[in-house]
């Protein structure tokens, strides 16, 4: 790369940087690298899902750029296999194609069923959702153009519905005037019967058809067993909005290919986009939840008051969300305005419909109990090796330790040779796997847990 071309890169991605937000730049940009520039044309190698962004988001930086540098217009070529060397450029290079995306027409608002609490500012992003969320600020600066339709997969309460309901609220904010509606699937197949018995049929194809955006929550509940017709007005409806370029976005818990009680035709359209998954958040990204969760309830939570509740719900917001309220609780009843472990330990045994009062279980007592058991000794528990038998042995540990004490994964961590929280869920989700097919182990662990009580 010559230094011009280098300079016109660089200049790309500062642009860039200041136009887009981090999420958007390091999804859709930050990959991308440029292969070299011959006769006004600067060949580039990208995803190829990423190069319709491009097309209709980055026009203006490459423009500028090339003035900038070169002084004249520069063109660009999108290649989607990287080419090894100079000579072998030339079987990658394809015609410049300059898309113009059709203007986005909107008619007279409708009632939008939009959550206004559901914000991009307000998602909390971390590792298993930065590119759901990447993907979703890209299709809500450029509906109908990138990306649709966006489909949108995984389990409950990690953040599908916040996003969903974000992405509308974005453009409503960019065009008041946006036909925009967001609906569960089990709303739009109440409103396919009643349509059906009151004769209101038309009326019904006439408002779906005529949105810019979609926004359905929970597809993988229009089943086969739903009301016949339920699915091939959906169809029809989906059909429609692609062809004139307006916006669908779709959620489910699991990924399009999943979805077994889908018409097979449906099922191949919501591959037409993006799909992209969303999974549970990490220890962190609990930190960062909580953090801004707690600012909604009038009481001072102290630092490990977070990292145990952290630690201890580990499978979506909502639980935590949950244990907040749980907290909240018991608080009030009490009349303490800090929250300490003690506090957040009662409230969370009292949901579970817990004895209050319960022994405190040391972690070392676990861990003498599981050696003596397998016979290992605790040092080797806490260490490196990796022998089966003290491999099982430590997993098994972890998983008492976890079931029996409210203890947060640091804190176990830290009491099984300082290791970090991830390798602590993994030990935990291994032993709680390994239960559902293995009775052996079933036995002995509750063995186990009647010796350690």
């Amino acid at each position: 790369m010559t230094d011009s071309e280098l300079r016109f890169w660089n200049r790309v991605l500062e642009l860039a940087r200041q136009k887009f937000s981090q999420a958007v730049f390091d999804f859709f940009i930050a990959d991308a690298k440029l292969i070299r520039i011959s006769d006004h044309v600067a060949t580039v190698f990208m995803e190829e899902k990423k190069e319709l962004y491009w097309k209709s988001n980055l026009t203006d930086i490459v423009l500028t750029a090339g003035f900038e540098v070169f002084n004249q217009e520069i063109l660009i070529d999108y290649i989607f296999e990287e080419p090894i060397d100079e000579d072998s450029l030339e079987e990658f290079q394809s015609p410049i194609q300059t898309l113009i995306p059709e203007d986005f027409l909107y008619q007279s608002p409708i009632i939008s069923d939009l959550n206004p609490k559901y914000r991009f500012d307000n998602f909390i992003s971390g590792k298993g959702s930065q590119w759901a969320l990447a993907a979703a600020l890209a299709v809500a600066g450029s509906p109908g153009t990138v990306y649709n339709p966006l489909f949108i997969w995984g389990g409950p309460g990690l953040g599908k519905t916040h996003l969903l309901n974000a992405i509308g609220n974005s453009v409503l904010e960019d065009n008041p005037r946006a036909r925009i509606k967001y609906i569960t699937t089990e709303n739009f197949i109440n409103e396919f019967t009643t349509a059906i018995r009151l004769g209101t049929m038309e009326e019904l194809k006439e408002a779906f058809r005529h949105l810019d955006v979609l926004l359905i929550d929970d597809i993988q509940y229009m089943a086969k067993k739903t009301m016949a017709g339920t699915q091939e007005e959906f169809f029809n409806t989906f059909n429609a909005l692609h062809s004139n370029n307006k916006q669908i976005i779709l959620t489910s818990d699991r990924a399009p290919e999943q979805l077994n009680d889908l018409e097979e035709r449906l099922v191949s359209r919501f591959s037409w986009g993006l799909t992209q998954d969303i999974t549970p958040p990490d220890y962190e990204t609990r930190i960062a939840i909580l953090q801004d969760k707690i600012q909604d309830y009038p009481y001072q939570f102290l630092p490990a008051t977070i990292e145990y509740l952290a630690g201890q719900f580990d499978s979506n917001v909502r639980e935590l969300e949950g244990a907040l309220k749980n907290i909240s609780l018991v608080a009030n009843v009490k009349k303490v305005d800090t929250i300490t472990v003690d506090i957040a330990a009662e409230s969370i045994r009292a949901k579970k419909q817990e004895p209050l009062t319960i022994s405190v279980i040391p972690i070392e007592t676990i861990q003498t109990e599981v050696g003596k058991f397998y016979g290992v000794s605790v040092k080797e528990i806490k260490s490196t090796k990796r022998n089966q038998n003290i491999v099982l042995a430590r997993q098994v540990a972890i998983f008492l330790t976890r079931e029996m004490t409210d203890n947060s994964l640091p804190k176990i961590g830290k009491e099984f040779g300082g290791r970090d929280h991830s390798t602590i869920l993994h030990a935990y989700n291994k032993i709680k796997n390994m239960l559902k097919i293995d009775d052996g182990l079933r036995i002995e662990i509750e063995t186990l847990k009647q010796k350690i009580k």
